[in-house]
Parts: C-alpha cells; sequence; structure tokens
C-alpha cells in the first residue's frame, strides 16, 4: 500500500512539472547580475600607539583576511586580524637588520611571508608573517640591483620574482626569489619604454606588469620580458579620469583598481583598459577619501590606506 502510493505521489510530482512551461528557464530570460561595490569597515587613528598609524602609505592581506601596514611615518610594520583588530607590529628606525627607514610599500609572497620596501635604505627587507627577520637585497646606486627612491613594488604568483619600481632611475627592475638580479628596461622619458616618475607596478596572475607614472598620467601594461601591449590614461575629473594615480592593485581575475588621490576615487579597468567603474568622493565619512594612497585587491574585498583621513578603509564586491 505505502509503495503504490508513493509512486502514485511521483506520478503526480512529474506530471505537475510537466506543466511548468520550458522557456522560463531560457538563459535569455534570466536576470543578468551586476556588480556592486559596498563599503565594508575602517580602522584606525592618528598616533605612534598601537593600532595607530603615521601615514599608512600601503596595505595588503593574506589569505585568511590578516591585514598588513606599512607605516610609513612610524617606520614599522602592523598587523591586524580581519576585523581591524591590533595583533602585533615590528620595525625600528636605523638601517640595521630588520630595521626601517620609510617603509613605502608591502607585498606577501606565496608562502605568506611579508616583504617590505625600505624606501629611505634602498632596499627590500624580507619577513615571517610574524616579523622576524630573514633576508634583504639592494642598495642605493644606479647599477643592476641598485635603488634610486623605489616607490613600489611586486611579487609574481606564478615564480615569486620580485618587480622593483625603481622610480628614481626612470626604471624597472626584475629579481628572483633570492634577489638575484634578471633583467631591467625603462630610461628617462615619455615614450613606450620610458619613465618619468613610476609610482606604482603590479602584476597579475599571467605574468603581465603593470606601471603607473603619475607625471605622465599613463597606466602602462608590458608582458613578463618588458615588451609593451598597452596603455591607456588622461588627466582630467571625469569618471575614467584621473588626477594623482598614486597606486594600482591588480586582482586574481586581472581587473586593475588604481586610487585616485585628486579626484578622491578608485577606478576600475578590465586587463584592455576598458573603464568599468569607479566609488568615492571627498569627505570625512567612513567610505570617503581625503587622500587615498595605497590599493590592495584580492578575494573580493579592496582595501585603501587613505594618508589624510590616516585610516584604513575595506570594501567588498558583490553581485546583485
Amino acid at each position: 500500500m505505502k509503495k503504490a502510493l508513493f509512486f502514485l505521489f511521483l506520478s503526480i510530482i512529474l506530471l505537475l512539472s510537466s506543466c511548468v512551461p520550458p522557456d522560463i528557464f531560457e538563459p535569455g530570460q534570466l536576470q543578468k547580475l551586476t556588480e556592486k561595490i559596498v563599503f565594508y569597515r575602517t580602522f584606525g587613528f592618528p598616533g605612534a600607539l598601537e593600532g595607530q598609524f603615521n601615514a599608512p602609505y600601503d596595505i595588503t592581506a593574506d589569505k585568511d583576511g590578516n591585514i598588513y601596514v606599512a607605516d610609513t611615518g612610524n617606520h614599522r610594520i602592523q598587523k591586524f586580524d580581519h576585523r581591524g583588530r591590533f595583533l602585533k607590529s615590528w620595525g625600528t628606525p636605523g638601517t640595521g637588520d630588520g630595521e626601517l627607514n620609510t617603509p613605502i610599500a608591502i607585498r606577501l609572497d606565496s608562502t605568506g611571508n611579508v616583504w617590505v620596501l625600505d624606501l629611505g635604505n634602498s632596499r627590500l627587507q624580507k619577513f615571517t608573517p610574524n616579523g622576524k627577520y630573514l633576508m634583504q637585497f639592494g642598495e642605493g646606486g644606479t647599477g643592476n640591483g641598485q635603488f634610486s627612491s623605489p616607490y613600489d613594488f611586486a611579487i609574481d604568483p606564478r615564480n615569486g620574482n620580485i618587480i622593483v619600481a625603481d622610480t628614481g632611475n626612470f626604471r624597472v627592475q626584475v629579481f628572483n626569489s633570492k634577489g638575484q638580479f634578471i633583467r631591467q628596461w625603462g630610461e628617462s622619458g615619455t615614450g613606450n619604454y620610458q619613465f618619468t616618475a613610476i609610482y606604482s607596478v603590479d602584476i597579475d596572475h599571467l605574468g603581465n606588469i603593470y606601471t603607473l607614472d603619475i607625471a605622465q598620467q599613463l597606466l602602462k601594461k608590458f608582458n613578463s620580458q618588458g615588451k609593451i601591449l598597452k596603455k591607456w590614461g588622461q588627466a582630467g575629473q571625469g569618471d575614467s579620469e584621473w588626477l594623482m594615480p598614486y597606486r594600482l592593485a591588480v586582482d586574481e581575475a586581472g581587473y586593475i583598481y588604481v586610487a585616485d588621490g585628486g579626484n578622491y576615487k578608485v577606478l576600475k579597468f578590465d586587463p584592455n583598459g576598458t573603464f568599468l567603474g569607479k566609488f568615492g568622493k571627498m569627505g570625512g565619512v567612513p567610505q570617503d577619501f581625503i587622500m587615498p594612497f595605497g590599493i590592495f585587491a584580492r578575494q573580493n574585498k579592496i582595501y585603501v590606506s587613505d594618508i589624510g583621513l590616516t585610516q584604513i578603509k575595506i570594501f567588498e564586491v558583490i553581485m546583485e
């Protein structure tokens, strides 16, 4: 009896489902999802105590959401959890191993170690996630492996190579994960392979290298060997224009974000330079900016260091 009722019930379900018009499942009838970037949270205050900042120029995050901040004016690195709660800090002013003089950029390698661009000492230093000093390379100068006012760097996710924006020498230098020189390109000027003031560099998952020249107002895209592929950018106040493009960040999907300090906003482009959107405006409320500078994008989160408000701001990409 129970088995007969079960088959009767199943037959009714199949009959009802067969009455549903098939065209409601057609892909063309489905509503397309749209991307929206929303404010998530902020943290930080001016000062020199734990959790406070003095010109936080750069920011990055690990796969667990822990946040690392280059607290540039305090010559230290600070680490926070995903909610912005202080965990630890390291670094004191100086020239010795593990000491810092104006740490201006910070990145994590594939094993979670923390690399810091030590601007005042013209070098990169490597630390464990808890701040233990491991190694360094670089010095002041104009030769291979030497730097003049290096403003930014990136780490190739494929092989650990390190790409440095050697700003004062008007060039890009590439090193392996041990700090050994591989190649360089660039000179002073306005041509495709020339630079005036490289303020930022990043790399995508395919090995393409992006540079941001604040003086030329140009974003240039090179392949891993340094051959130029594309360039775009224009000074102005329009949707896809910028005034002071300080830093760029490439997320794991290859989208490019640019922190535009002059227009108090963040712009988003696809890998071909097509403008996709923007967010931000001038103001003192949590979701607004005074001087967006450092930027990092991963796992649907966009992290921005606002040196005008001395805060870290986190935004989230959602689909609706």
